[in-house]
């Protein structure tokens, strides 16, 4: 008798460390914590007495996760827009753990990082080459303070040997990042200002090849041909971020896939195939939160939308042949 108590003892025990879950899960939602209000549905036991009523809630949830790290998305673009970039970082770092899946918050910050460093060295390479024109105005400053016997005048030639250097270096990097990316002219005029700071040094080799390519007439027209293929591509992007309808992205998709052998695409490319993954994967676990409260025919609408973004999808056709038999059983039970 005391062993069978001693058990029980036991059991309750365990059971009162679970605490109640399903006020836990309340608190959770109340910070807007839907990883933490899934997590702890996820570790209550079957046995546990509010363990249907915690399944019930787990669809909702689910779906709440996804409706706010679609928000978290939306305002960190807007703030991006903004060039508020240390305010968009701060929003996703801060928040990032409180959503199911945080993949497209992560995609989100990489694509970030990669257009703040893109505007950055933008604004840096007008302002290296008006440092490399004073420097170029003052060639002859050096000299003249190698006559001054005063250490502020060997400290200014200091100055000037450093600030010749620094800058010579930031030319070429950016010279260099912009010849990655195909904008010759501003590759060419960083690379040659570089060189004209240092003569005697060889000058990098993309200058040779940005010069090749900018003194060749075909190259000529295809550049221009290039930037209209930007100028459409960037147009058609950002109606997507501004109305977020499928069709947008539909539209842009096919005409990215239509130049899909240009390399100048190729950022824009796997930009819109990250839209389109993430935009996929909401439609599908929105359908599947849907599907699971038995709001059928809207979760069938939703896959059927979602549908060409990728057609040859198997987990997606079995949803929609799924949900097409209880949608035709459910009809027939009506009509009979």
């Amino acid at each position: 008798m005391r062993k069978a108590s001693l058990v029980m003892a036991a059991l309750l025990g365990g059971c009162a460390t679970l605490g109640d879950p399903e006020q836990r899960v309340s608190e959770a939602l109340a910070n807007d914590d839907y990883a933490g209000a899934a997590a702890i549905i996820e570790d209550t036991p079957p046995d546990h007495d509010q363990y249907a009523l915690l399944q019930e809630q787990y669809p909702g949830i689910i779906l709440a996760s996804d409706q706010y790290r679609q928000r978290l998305i939306l305002e960190a673009e807007a703030m991006s827009r903004q060039q508020r970039w240390e305010q968009a970082h701060r929003l996703i770092e801060a928040h990032r753990n409180k959503v199911v899946d945080p993949s497209a918050l992560d995609e989100l910050l990489t694509a970030l990082s990669s257009l703040e460093e893109y505007q950055l060295n933008q604004l840096l390479a007008e302002r290296r080459r008006n440092q490399a024109l004073a420097l170029q105005n003052s060639a002859g400053l050096t000299d003249k303070l190698s006559g001054f016997h005063l250490p502020r005048a060997k400290q200014e030639r200091q100055q000037l040997a450093e600030e010749r250097f620094f800058v010579i270096e930031e030319l070429t990097r950016l010279g260099e990042y912009f010849a990655q990316r195909q904008q010759w002219l501003l590759a060419r005029d960083l690379l040659s200002a570089a060189h004209r700071l240092a003569p005697d040094q060889p000058p990098s080799a993309q200058l040779a090849k940005a010069q090749q390519i900018l003194n060749d007439a075909s190259q000529r027209a295809r550049a221009r041909h290039n930037r209209a293929l930007l100028t459409e591509a960037e147009q058609l992007m950002a109606r997507y971020q501004r109305n977020g309808q499928l069709e947008s992205l539909l539209a842009a998709r096919h005409f990215l896939n239509q130049h899909q052998d240009n390399p100048v695409l190729t950022d824009h490319r796997e930009r819109l195939e990250q839209w389109a993954r993430r935009r996929f994967s909401e439609e599908m676990n929105t359908g599947e939160a849907l599907y699971a409260r038995g709001q059928y025919r809207e979760a069938y609408r939703i896959w059927k939308q979602v549908a060409p973004l990728y057609p040859n999808d198997e987990e997606l056709n079995k949803k929609l042949e799924r949900s097409r038999r209880v949608l035709a059983n459910l009809r027939n039970l009506q009509d009979e």
